[in-house]
C-alpha cells in the first residue's frame, strides 16, 4: 500500500484517479459508519471533481439516507484506491464532499476487480465513526477506582467485565497478563474521547478487561502511543465518570493496513 497527499508532487494521480472514474462512469462503493454500529454500504458513481473549489460531487441512489455528521468511506477497484472525506452537501439525487488530503493505494492483489466484491470489502473495513459533539464537561480529571464509582456505572462495567469470556488463545497467556483480555463474540462499541479533540469517536472494541481495553479505528494517529483519552461510555450507555486510559501500543489488524488496534491501560484497574 502506499499513500498519496493532495499536494503538488500528488495532485496529477488525484487528477488521473478522479478523471478516469468520471470519464468512464466507473462505480465507487460508499459507506458510513452509523452510531448503531451497522454499516450504511451502497453504489455510487462520481459525476464530476473541482480543485478550484475541492469539491467532488457523487450520485446518491433513490432510498440512501445519508448523514451529514458523518465521515464518509470511498472505495474504488481502480487502482484499487480508498479514502475518507467529509460530506459538505446532501441533495436528493447526489451529494458533496471534501476532496481528501490522502488516498490510499493498495495492491492490486488485494482486491476484486468486479463490483459485488469491492462491495463485500468495503462493507468489512472499518469499525469506526465519528460525529462532531460537545466535549463531555468532566470537570478536573481525577481517576476514580471501582469502588469509587456511581452505583450506576458499578452495576454496567461489572456487568461487562463479567460478562466476557476468554477465547482459547488467550487463556494460553492469561497467566502471564495482569489483566487477561476478553475478545468479543460479536460487535461491541465503545465510545472515546482524545483530550485535544471534541470530537466523539464510537470505535468497535477488539478486547476488553479490567485493567485495560483494545478498539479498532482507521486513524491510529489520533491515537498516538503515550497519550491519554477518556472512554465516556459502551455504545447506548454514557458513563456518570470515564475511565482515563493511556494508550499503549498499536497495530495493523488487516492486510491492507487500514485498520489498526489501539492497546489501552487503564490508568488504574477496575477491580
Amino acid at each position: 500500500m502506499r499513500v498519496i497527499k493532495s499536494d503538488s508532487s500528488g495532485i496529477y494521480a488525484y487528477q488521473k484517479y478522479f478523471k478516469h472514474l468520471q470519464a468512464n462512469g466507473l462505480g465507487v462503493v460508499l459507506w458510513q459508519m452509523l452510531p448503531t454500529g451497522k454499516r450504511q454500504v451502497f453504489q455510487s458513481k462520481l459525476n464530476s471533481f473541482h480543485f478550484e473549489s475541492n469539491l467532488l460531487h457523487f450520485e446518491l441512489p433513490a432510498g440512501v439516507s445519508v448523514s451529514l455528521e458523518l465521515a464518509l468511506f470511498v472505495y474504488s477497484d481502480f487502482g484499487p484506491f480508498i479514502f475518507k472525506t467529509t460530506l459538505t452537501e446532501v441533495r436528493e439525487t447526489g451529494l458533496s464532499a471534501v476532496i481528501p488530503t490522502e488516498i490510499k493505494v493498495l495492491d492490486t492483489s488485494d482486491a476484486s476487480a468486479d463490483v459485488p466484491e469491492s462491495a463485500k470489502f468495503g462493507g468489512q473495513l472499518g469499525g469506526m465513526t465519528s460525529r462532531p459533539a460537545e466535549r463531555i464537561d468532566q470537570g478536573p480529571m481525577r481517576v476514580k477506582s471501582m469502588g469509587e464509582r456511581t452505583a450506576r456505572d458499578q452495576e454496567f462495567l461489572n456487568a461487562e467485565f463479567d460478562s466476557v469470556s476468554l477465547d482459547d488463545e488467550d487463556k494460553l497467556f492469561a497467566e502471564k497478563r495482569e489483566s487477561p483480555r476478553a475478545r468479543f463474540k460479536e460487535d461491541k462499541f465503545v465510545k472515546v474521547q482524545t483530550l485535544e479533540s471534541e470530537v466523539l469517536q464510537i470505535l468497535k472494541l477488539f478486547d476488553l478487561s479490567r485493567g485495560g481495553m483494545g478498539f479498532i479505528t482507521l486513524e491510529p494517529q489520533l491515537f498516538p502511543k503515550g497519550s491519554k483519552i477518556l472512554i465516556v461510555g459502551f455504545e447506548g450507555f454514557n458513563l456518570d465518570d470515564p475511565l482515563i486510559a493511556e494508550v499503549m501500543s498499536q497495530r495493523a489488524v488487516d492486510e491492507h493496513q487500514i485498520e489498526f488496534k489501539i492497546g489501552c491501560k487503564f490508568d488504574q484497574g477496575q477491580d
